[in-house]
Formats: C-alpha cells, structure tokens, sequence
C-alpha cells in the first residue's frame, strides 16, 4: 500500500506532466499561427530583397532604399515615422501597441558593398543591376525580412505590449550608421530598453540559429603607417633606405605581435596588414612606403589593460622603436572603428529560453567570439542587446562566406529570419514568463 507521501508525490507528478502538456499543446498552437503569418508576408519579403539586391547602394547613398522601405511600412499602416538628421537614409518606425510594455528596437542594414557579382547566373537570382556593387553582406536580405517582420506585427499587435522600434539602418559597412544614430540619441528618445538584430552566416544551414552571451564579435580599428626616408636606384639600395623591403619588415613585426607580446590565449587580438604600396617605377627604390590595415580585439585598444600598457600604446611604441632602429621617419596613423559586440547576458538568459521553446530549427547558445566587427555594437554599449547568426546554406547556395562575388542566400531562410525577429518582439515586449 503506497503511503500518503507517495500518493501526493504520484499526484503532483501527474499535476507538472499535465500542465506540461498544456504548454505544449498551447506552443503548438502559437507556433502554427506564426506559420500562416510567415507565410501570409512571403510576397513583400520576396518583392523587397528582389529590389533592394536589384539596386546595390554604398553606405549613406541608399536613397532607393530609403524610398522603398518608407513607402512600404506606410503602406502597412505605419504613421510615425523618425527622420534623422546625422543619418538621413535611415528609416525609423515606430509601431505602439497602446499597452504598457517595454520598448523594443529590432535593426537591419540597407547598404550594399564595392564589388562586381559573380558570374554565374545560377547562382545570383535577382542580379545587382549596378557595375561594381553589390550585395554581398546580406544587408538586403536583413531589410527585406525586417519589413515582414514589420508586416507581421503591424496586422497582429493584440500579440505584444509597449512598443516596436523598427531600424532600418544605413552605412554599416563605413563609418556614420549604427555610431550616427546612437549619437543623434534617436533611439534613447524614443524610450528603447533592449534592441535585437540578426546577421546571416554562410555555411550554417538553413532553419540553424545562434547566439552566445558576452563579448561575441571583437572591435575593429584600422591604422595607416607612412614610413619616409632615402631612395636610391634599384641597382644601388645602399645608398638609400630600400624602404619597399624595411615595409616588410613593420609588416611582419607588426603581423607577428600579438603572438609574441600579448598572452594570447587571455587577450586575442589579430593584426591583419592589408596593403602595403611603395613607388612605381622597377629599377627605384622610393623614398616612401605605406602599410595599411586592421587591428581586431575584444578590449579597448586605447584603455590600460589589467595594470600594463594600452594596446594602441605598445604598437606606436614597437612602431616608434623599429623606424629609430633604421633611422627613417615615420607616420603613425589609428583610428578606432566598432567596439566590440556584446551580447547582454540578462537578456540572453531572459530570451533564449522561451526562444528554445517555439523554434523549429536548431538553436545554439554555445559561447562563441569571432574576429569579425560589426557597427551593431555600438547599439550593445548603449542597451541590453543580442546579435544573433542566420543559417542560409542549402542545396549550394549560401555556402560562401560574405564579402565575396559568389556569396548567395537560399530563399528558405527568409521565413527563418522574419520567424526570428518576430518572435524576438513578442518575447521582448510581453516578457518570457508570459510567453507565447
């Protein structure tokens, strides 16, 4: 005969199976709703990345995309509508439930990249119809799944609370996007609390996501080292400084820096040289050299670290050392691009676990940091923030990674990504104990 314990154990048992049940039949529901809405968007998803790829725009010249996207969220009902004055391609709407909640920002690029498309047909459906641009970062692909998203919310708002803060942001591959508008403090007028974005990633499969808390994408800043001294003929270098072959050397010196200066396992940081141009003529050795490129770290490169010198501090000094050593002069150029991008634990915590509830692909929230930078982080120092990857790769396509002529999409991650941030402003504005 089981004893009282054991039959109240038995009935709570059955209590948490059957309210487990419950949640699962009502997350079956939800889910299938946001089917038929994903779906009910395709054409002005499909409509927009058609002309947003068709008419390639460099960073803060996207006025057809300005255009278009404003012309379409009007179409959808949209009235309140922020301009900005440092960023005025961007387009910032405004969606209020007219309930109390919080105020959510979700945020896409628009600009296109200076590159030429591949030339394979198969592969590139709709084609860049502008020489020597292209979309080749996904910034249209992100706008045209923003604007279903837009779409969705807008024709089912009795689904959130407080508000949705649409941008639709420009430049984010050159200075004066994301850094304008958290500048401007548009977003902070508005009231925002949180903001969310996504990126695709080649090679991740279609229907796979992911995210990680903490620092997820390092800051990037670029410098430029002019080095000045004594030209000669190619046949007599002794005579002068043969710099073309002393800018090797700061090439390598400042390439191999991090590995033999820095702990490296505790402090990453990577310096890439991506140019290097001295003289012209074959038979002169110039009087000049220049190197180019970027230094990529998850600290600030101008801040002391842990008691010991700033990063920016150790490389002019190294610099300095080196052009003293040869006896040149030298031009020592830094510039700070995007910090870097972090996730907001908290609201890492609060999102992916009713995320892991209703997504139907893969979710992965292993900790991850990448070399690459992105303007979004400037977003993160300002507001709880989370920067999610996008799979796009099947049946190859989106196999290629971005920045290059062959980078494609699969269509089928489009209603992946309208899923995603819609599903981001109804978790960010109802809460997650309140979900779905």
């Amino acid at each position: 005969m089981a004893s009282s314990g054991t039959r109240i154990s038995r009935c709570a048992r059955r209590i948490v199976l059957g309210l487990w049940l419950c949640s699962l039949q009502v997350l079956g529901a939800a889910a299938k709703d946001l089917d038929e809405e994903v779906r009910s968007v395709s054409s002005i998803v499909n409509d927009a990345y058609d002309y947003l790829h068709q008419n390639p725009e460099l960073g803060k010249r996207e006025f057809k995309a300005h255009a278009y996207i404003k012309a379409a969220l009007q179409k959808l009902g949209y009235t309140q509508i922020v301009e900005s004055k440092l960023a005025p391609t961007a387009v910032i709407a405004v969606l209020d439930t007219g309930r109390p909640g919080p105020v959510v920002a979700l945020r896409a690029e628009m600009d296109a990249r200076p590159l030429s498309e591949g030339s394979e047909p198969q592969h590139h459906v709709p084609r860049s119809q502008i020489d020597g641009v292209m979309h080749n970062c996904g910034h249209d692909f992100h706008a045209a799944m923003l604007l279903g998203t837009a779409a969705i919310l807008a024709r089912n708002p009795d689904k959130l609370a407080g508000k949705v803060v649409f941008v639709f942001q420009p430049a984010e591959e050159t200075a004066g996007g994301a850094d304008d508008i958290v500048k401007e403090g548009i977003l902070t007028q508005l009231g925002v609390e949180k903001i969310f974005a996504q990126h695709v990633a080649g090679g991740v499969p279609v229907g796979a996501v992911s995210v990680s808390p903490g620092a997820a994408l390092a800051g990037s800043s670029t410098f430029t080292l002019k080095l000045k001294g004594r030209g000669s003929h190619a046949a007599a270098p002794y005579e002068g400084d043969d710099l073309p072959l002393l800018a090797t050397h700061f090439a390598q010196a400042l390439s191999y820096f991090p590995a033999r200066r820095l702990d490296i396992a505790n402090r990453p940081v990577v310096v890439s040289i991506a140019r290097i141009a001295a003289g012209g003529a074959s038979n002169v050795l110039p009087a000049e050299a220049e190197i180019g490129g970027t230094i990529r770290a998850f600290e600030d490169i101008d801040r002391e670290y842990d008691g010991g010198p700033a990063l920016a501090t150790m490389l002019k000094d190294m610099v300095d050392g080196m052009a003293k050593a040869h006896g040149v002069q030298y031009e020592w150029t830094l510039r700070a691009g995007a910090p870097p991008t972090v996730n907001n634990p908290r609201l890492f915590a609060e999102v992916t676990r009713p995320l892991a509830l209703v997504w139907p692909g893969s979710l992965n929230t292993t900790p991850y940091r990448g070399m690459f930078a992105e303007d979004f982080a400037f977003y993160t120092k300002g507001f709880p923030a989370l920067y999610f990857s996008l799979g796009i790769a099947k049946d190859g396509l989106g196999a290629v990674g971005v920045h290059r002529a062959e980078f494609t999409i699969h269509p089928e991650a489009a209603a992946y990504g309208v899923r995603l941030m819609t599903l981001l402003a109804r978790i960010g504005t109802t809460g997650a104990a309140n979900w779905p």
